[in-house]
């Protein structure tokens, strides 16, 4: 595996492509400061030092020096027990989820594979909204055009609309949106605490259930992410 495919299976864990290209370069090179780091990454060195602050607070570098700002990759083992740990947790609420309702009435948690159709229900979802809007996300999942589009829509139809990711994606998302910062693998909505899903970043596959009783447990934990996560800006 070439260093181009790595960086492509580094997106799909919710790594911007300058994050990924910054993480890789400093693995190479050991504690370096972000000059070298956009040498070795060749990227331009304002997305480095940008995509280093970043990934700090993704917990996947650590600051050793201040002065000159010096970066340390942590160990690519440790990075991956966190990511697996966020991914776990996910799916964790999203068992929860499916085991919430009698067997009976399991066909209330249906799966959906292929980003067009993850994407189509994202937008339904949007679409539909009435009273509120939670979504919590890593910028990656926040790049759909159509996405940022029905929020800036949906506010203005006085929806009112909260997100949780990280300071990339606080940027992507357009006015009105209350925001607030934090570091999360998958993708997750849950509007009108009616109908809730929960996706993978790159939106290739996703579970979502229109129930309200079992939207509600994902309720209880957006919740609690957003009570424990800090303020954005």
């Amino acid at each position: 595996m070439n260093r181009a495919d790595v960086v492509e299976q580094l997106k799909d864990v919710g790594l911007t492509s300058y994050e990924a290209k910054a993480y890789i370069a400093l693995a190479g090179l050991g504690p370096s400061e972000p000059k070298n780091v956009a040498s070795d990454a060749r990227i331009p060195y304002p997305s480095a030092y940008t995509a280093l602050k970043s990934l700090e607070g993704k917990g996947w570098v650590e600051q050793v020096v201040k002065k000159p700002v010096t970066y340390r990759a942590k160990k690519p083992g440790s990075v991956k027990a966190m990511v697996t740990s966020d991914v776990e947790d996910t799916f964790a609420e999203l068992e929860k989820i499916y085991k919430a309702e009698p067997a009976e009435d399991a066909e209330l948690v249906y799966t959906l594979r292929g980003r067009e159709k993850v994407l189509g229900k994202i937008y339904e979802m949007l679409r539909g909204a009435k009273e509120s809007v939670v979504l919590v996300a890593p910028s990656m999942g926040l790049e759909d055009a159509k996405i940022m589009e029905l929020l800036a829509e949906s506010v203005a139809r006085n929806v009112r609309v909260r997100a949780i990711c990280d300071d990339e994606g606080v940027g992507l998302l357009p006015p009105g949106v209350e925001t607030r910062t934090g570091n999360h693998v998958a993708f997750d909505l849950l509007v009108d605490s009616d109908v809730a899903l929960i996706g993978l970043p790159d939106h290739s596959a996703c579970g979502w259930v229109d129930s309200p009783a079992v939207a509600g447990h994902l309720k209880e934990f957006l919740e609690l992410l957003w009570n424990t996560s800090s303020p954005s800006g």
